[in-house]
């Protein structure tokens, strides 16, 4: 799994931390996005408004190979989108608890991975996506983007269909109510998807 790099025309947030501030006991962290930052999550995400965004973060040492950094925390947001039925604001509290990897790529190699890639070739069977702690995402420049992976999982958080007070729901196809039952299952297989969307 491999997530987009930073686009400069739509950045959103970047806080990057370099690894090395990572030893043998976890750190924590807590960010908090600036007004500047605030405005590009938006544009990121497409919505109205981020009114806050910050997080409560543990760093750590993967136990069996410390060239790999496992990252968690929490995230808490408010936020403002458009109602999908009269456009009007809609405000939403988020709050989202994230976990991310990542690997040293001049100091990592995946066993998992390779073996994953070898059963692959040659074969019509279809290879399922690796875990992210098996398939960690390289370190760029030895550092981890704090702010990117926040995003990310904020993204995960935004209702999908936003409705403002008394408005009926809409009709959902299949398809749509499919989506939102698996993100609420398994919202680690949505950010895959999420990231795949974003490369497209």
């Amino acid at each position: 799994m491999s997530r987009k790099k930073i686009d400069p025309a739509n950045p959103g947030w970047s806080y990057p931390v370099d690894q090395g501030e990572v030893g043998p006991h976890p750190i924590h962290k807590k960010i908090k996005a600036g007004e500047a930052d605030l405005k590009l999550v938006a544009k990121r995400l497409d919505i109205p408004l981020v009114d806050s965004l910050s997080a409560e973060i543990v760093l750590q040492r993967a136990p069996n190979n410390k060239a790999v950094v496992q990252v968690t925390g929490l995230l808490k947001a408010d936020v403002v989108q458009s109602c999908v039925v009269t456009g009007a604001p809609v405000k939403n509290y988020i709050e989202e608890e994230f976990e991310g990897w990542y690997s040293d790529p001049t100091a990592y190699a995946s066993i998992t991975k390779a073996r994953h890639e070898k059963a692959g070739k040659g074969t019509d069977v279809e290879v399922p996506i690796l875990d992210e702690r098996e398939d960690p995402e390289p370190m760029v420049n030895g550092k981890i983007d704090l702010g990117d992976l926040v995003c990310q999982y904020l993204s995960l958080g935004l209702d999908p269909y936003p409705r403002a007070h008394g408005v009926k729901a809409p009709e959902l196809t299949e398809i749509q109510q499919e989506e939102i039952s698996a993100t609420r299952r398994n919202p680690f297989e949505a950010l895959k998807d999420w990231k795949g969307k974003e490369k497209g």
